[in-house]
């Protein structure tokens, strides 16, 4: 039974997680293409910073799965075909994600040309493969999301995101997504955060990803 409308979920926040991730890997292969080998800092800054990306990412999806599919699986009749496809693309993500973690791996040992333009070319295809999956995912799951699950339960969905994700990366995480928000949905974001949290990125938060954001991409 779909849940009443006062108990229906903001999906919203889930366009902002999207934006953000497509903001990342789209600007990922020209910090990839930027490496020099020698320069130890930067490269240990951006493999650093990649890596939490795809954590992220993991994160996410891994949050779906457990959650997401299994309860639209549920309650949706009949069942629309584009749940399938998103476990498949899921699957699909997983493997670009492992042979991009991979790839990093070896060049935070030796930035070898051949093996920098296979990463920049990874990201590039995980960029192309993460927009058209969040795009149909937006356009036919969080319609169906709205419809058939609570507020509490979508709610939860992002919970068991965060608690993927290792304590050192939270505030990072938030700080991303409030940085890319727009004004009114950094109100909706901070309205659901822990009190802590929303201290913690007025004092730290939003300057740290300033500085971040800074060294990235030098602006």
């Amino acid at each position: 039974m779909p849940p009443v409308a006062d108990l229906r979920p903001d999906v919203q926040d889930m366009i902002v997680v999207h934006r953000n991730f497509r903001h990342q890997f789209t600007h990922a292969p020209e910090l990839i293409r930027g490496l020099r080998e020698g320069d130890t800092a930067r490269i240990r800054l951006v493999i650093d910073h990649l890596r939490f990306v795809l954590t992220g990412l993991e994160a996410h999806h891994g949050s779906e799965d457990d959650l997401l599919w299994p309860k639209l699986q549920e309650r949706v009749i009949p069942l629309p075909e584009s749940i399938s496809r998103m476990e498949d693309q899921h699957h699909q993500l997983d493997v670009l994600t492992a042979k991009l973690t991979a790839t990093l791996d070896d060049l935070a040992v030796h930035v070898e040309p051949g093996l920098r333009e296979k990463a920049a070319e990874l990201c590039q295809e995980l960029a192309l493969v993460v927009d058209a999956h969040m795009t149909e995912e937006e356009e036919t799951i969080l319609p169906l999301a709205a419809a058939h699950l609570t507020a509490a339960e979508w709610d939860e969905l992002g919970e068991r995101g965060l608690a993927k994700l290792q304590k050192k990366d939270l505030l990072p995480a938030l700080s991303s997504l409030l940085a890319i928000a727009t004004p009114e949905e950094r109100k909706a974001f901070l309205a659901k955060a822990p009190a802590p949290a929303r201290l913690l990125w007025r004092l730290v938060g939003r300057r740290a990803h300033a500085r971040s954001e800074a060294r990235l991409y030098g602006i």
